[in-house]
């Protein structure tokens, strides 16, 4: 029995061993970003993203989001096409006047980065009244040979102000 647990060992460290130089292999290929960098292109990334979504710009849209892309929303879980459906049209009644995004944090994948992300999104109705809304997502990106793509998002948390109230944080500009 020891020589078995011996040989098993030598058998897990091996298979461990080819992971991890796996691992390194396609984070090589893929350009092993640093944080910093990834959270640069993320980053610029939601400047595009947030100029796209005030000006309903259906061709960025499908530019920056991947084939296989999804986003989870409370209650609900929407396609790429769906999404894009969604966030391109006029809505009567509101206008969507800024979309801002804050990388909060990122983290490496086997393939690219996820990234938690803070959304600050603002309204106008026709009458100049005003809604806001926060967002907490999670965000996955990859790089493509087009260039880097949201491949899904996940709303982990939002909270909206309507009829007057304006959102209760001092970095709220």
């Amino acid at each position: 029995m020891p020589g078995l647990l011996k040989k098993s060992s030598w058998i897990l460290l091996g298979a461990s061993l080819l992971a991890l130089t796996t691992l390194r292999i396609s984070a090589q290929e893929r350009g092993a970003l640093t944080a910093a960098d990834a959270r640069k292109v993320i980053a610029d990334g939601y400047r595009e993203w947030g100029r796209a979504r005030v000006a309903l710009d259906k061709k960025t849209f499908e530019k920056m989001l991947a084939p296989g892309f999804s986003i989870q929303q409370p209650g609900r879980k929407l396609t790429r096409e769906e999404f894009i459906d969604g966030i391109s049209v006029d809505r009567p009644g509101q206008k969507l006047t800024r979309c801002d995004a804050a990388v909060l944090t990122v983290q490496p994948t086997s393939d690219g980065w996820v990234a938690i992300i803070q959304e600050k999104l603002e309204f106008e109705a026709p009458d100049g009244n005003k809604g806001y809304s926060l967002r907490i997502s999670r965000v996955g990106w990859k790089q493509e040979e087009t260039g880097w793509m949201m491949t899904f998002s996940e709303v982990l948390g939002h909270e909206n102000w309507t009829g007057g109230a304006k959102p209760p944080f001092t970095d709220w500009e």
